[in-house]
């Protein structure tokens, strides 16, 4: 039965200041998601505004007030929840700051220095990010062993941009993923960028713990000793500990590079580089890989880039360069609608695009369709206007080649307007919804697959008598379970390894007992 404080003839119930604080604590942390996600939505479209004409001292004004706010607020922090997502903004602020202050410098060294505006540039959307975790067995399925905690984000940076995830927080032993909702945008970005992505995390420290010993102190003396000395010691307790040092520290966990080559229209598993420190109890317990969604949408798919009135076989057409085609219509009304196109061009990687011999208004457009060649001319009203149709023609063929499978496919960039920032629904554990192998054809591997029970090869509580005997057979079972997955992994076409790497999680996580 829950205590009753009595307080003059108040009866306060502490079990219902309890359930008020946590709701307090909650109705903040959905508020707290509601305005990162606000801000994040900001800086895209600011990012979009302003695309050719960044103002990078601004910015860095922006993040100093940021970061001044983001100490203030650590120091006046009375949670846990305020400590870390002050720690964290304060993390980020400082990350902007000095990617901003190099780029200013570079820009000051290279005053001279132009920007190849013709290449096209695109949009990056990183969503669907699922990190594996790796407990061991009496961890997970018994909960009980290992006690550590944290609190994890993501930052994903191309070039000057940052983005950042929001804070999950506890991550436990009943966690067997790391799942972060909300997809990071970038605008702007050429077809040779690189996507370095960061998880950080911070061990909680509970209150056995020694980082918690000045507050222990401080606590300790208001409650043993007389008010006016125990408010001098606090006083110079205080004053000689930073609150920046005082508040969480965040470490790098792993990272990883994401190119072009990775885009693709569904989750895909990337390989993830481990950062090891000194104290290994402080590691979040990654596994080497991570899942995924990593799409690409060149801004030329849905602009235009070039429109004007073309002559094809004597017959004037509205003509529209878009998407790595040339389509074209009677008249410029019905492009709008979208409705009777006459022609389709294909133009892309693959298309030669070149001058007339005989004509310098004329140009010729040659495709290979179906192992056939076909060419058509297209003639311009003057030889300024063949020049553009040329110059357009061929950037855009270079384009296709440079955007690679997201120049051949459409692929869907999440918004962040498409994801419900209440959304507090638990999502189902990457390690009990993935099959031990993917994507390979039945004939090459027997029709048996084993469940993660089978793998873990777990006893049951209820299960009394020699409990080494059954933990050999359960070893045995184990080994010959191993080498039914390795003659599977044998039979792999061109030994993908990318098909095993969730068999590999469930061989590791079997091993380590």
């Amino acid at each position: 039965m829950a205590p009753i404080i009595i307080r003059g003839k108040k009866i306060v119930s502490s079990s219902k200041s309890n359930y008020d604080a946590s709701e307090k604590e909650n109705i903040y942390l959905r508020r707290l998601t509601d305005y990162q996600t606000r801000v994040r939505r900001r800086d895209t479209v600011r990012s979009v505004r302003n695309a050719t004409e960044r103002d990078l001292e601004r910015k860095v004004g922006v993040e100093i007030q940021i970061r001044d706010g983001s100490t203030k607020l650590l120091a006046a922090a009375r949670h846990r929840t305020q400590s870390l997502e002050a720690a964290r903004a304060l993390f980020i602020s400082n990350e902007k700051m000095s990617m901003y202050m190099k780029e200013l410098q570079r820009r000051k060294k290279n005053s001279s220095e132009t920007s190849k505006s013709s290449e096209s540039t695109g949009t990056v959307s990183l969503s669907e990010l699922r990190f594996p975790l790796m407990w061991k067995d009496l961890d997970h399925f018994k909960n009980r062993g290992d006690y550590r905690r944290f609190a994890v984000f993501c930052m994903a940076r191309i070039g000057t941009e940052i983005c950042d995830t929001s804070l999950l927080c506890p991550i436990d032993r009943t966690h067997t993923d790391i799942t972060f909702v909300n997809p990071l945008i970038f605008n702007n970005v050429p077809a040779e960028f690189e996507l370095r992505l960061e998880i950080y995390s911070c061990m909680l420290e509970e209150d056995f713990s020694i980082a918690s010993t000045p507050l222990k102190i401080t606590k300790t003396i208001h409650s043993s000793i007389s008010k006016t000395l125990g408010k001098r010691l606090s006083a110079s307790l205080n004053g000689d500990i930073n609150p920046v040092q005082l508040g969480p520290r965040f470490e790098l966990a792993a990272s990883a590079k994401l190119t072009i080559e990775e885009t693709e229209n569904g989750v895909r598993t990337h390989d993830l580089v481990i950062n090891h420190v000194e104290n290994k109890n402080c590691m979040l317990p990654l596994f080497g890989y991570f899942c995924c969604r990593l799409a690409v949408e060149p801004e030329c798919v849905n602009s235009d880039i070039y429109t004007g009135i073309i002559d094809i076989n004597g017959q004037k057409y509205w003509a529209r360069l878009r998407n790595f085609c040339i389509k074209t219509w009677f008249s410029r009304e019905l492009e709008d609608e979208e409705k009777n196109v006459i022609h389709t061009i294909p133009i892309d990687k693959e298309t030669i695009i070149q001058p007339s011999k005989h004509s310098s208004r004329k140009l010729l457009i040659t495709n290979f369709i179906d192992g056939i060649k076909k060419t058509i001319i297209i003639v311009l009203k003057s030889n300024k206007e063949a020049l553009e149709w040329l110059k357009y023609l061929t950037t855009h063929s270079k384009d296709h080649s440079r955007w690679k499978s997201a120049g051949q496919t459409i692929q869907q960039v999440h918004s962040t307007d498409n994801i419900s920032i209440f959304c507090n629904n638990k999502q189902g554990s990457l390690y009990d919804e993935t099959s031990l192998i993917e994507s390979i054809p039945s004939s090459l591997y027997s029709t048996q697959r084993f469940s993660v029970q089978d793998i873990s090869c777990t006893i049951p509580s209820n299960v009394s008598g020699n409990t080494s005997n059954l933990h050999t057979r359960s070893l045995r079972n184990n080994i010959q379970i191993f080498e039914i997955i390795f003659k599977q992994v044998i039979a792999l076409p061109n030994n993908d390894i990318s098909q095993i790497s969730i068999t590999k999680l469930h061989m590791l996580r079997c091993s380590r007992v």
